[in-house]
């Protein structure tokens, strides 16, 4: 086989394998669960990469919401630093929006006295980025168990 022929195959191999890793960079479930692993491992860099620039967050940190790529930073900057985790339980996308469910855990609900709580999430994409996060505040904490 000549050079040509297989710089040629070479080039068409790697094209065909990056096809699924560039899909799930743009697909709004893959955005959205790797927005949360960004967050949960405390990577505010990597969590904010997803974000657009008009982006707006309406959540139990973001009261009323926080509008614009700085205020939304700021507000997961203080989830990191209160060790806030989300551990997504259901998660389905249609067109431009992903809505899921998590169970949420952080130092603010421990200082209450709250274990963790269930939320929803609804985000909305444009482009690639997400342009609208929002997750109601969650209305049935579960009680810390008793220190011993």
């Amino acid at each position: 086989m000549s050079d040509r022929v297989c710089a040629c195959l070479l080039v068409l191999f790697a094209v065909i394998c990056g096809l699924p890793t560039a899909f799930a960079q743009s697909d709004p479930v893959s955005i959205f669960r790797q927005a949360i692993d960004a967050r949960n491992r405390g990577d505010l860099d990597g969590l904010m990469q997803f974000f657009a620039s008009d982006a707006v967050r309406e959540d139990g940190s973001c009261q009323p919401p926080c509008v614009g790529v700085g205020a939304v930073r700021r507000s997961f900057e203080k989830n990191i630093a209160e060790h806030f985790r989300a551990t997504v339980t259901s998660v389905e996308g249609s067109g431009d929006t992903v809505t899921g469910r998590a169970e949420i855990r952080s130092d603010a609900f421990r200082a209450q006295g709250i274990d963790h709580r269930t939320t929803s999430y609804t985000i909305k994409f444009r482009d690639g980025k997400i342009v609208r996060w929002s997750s109601p505040l969650p209305v049935a904490p579960v009680a810390a168990p008793p220190k011993q």
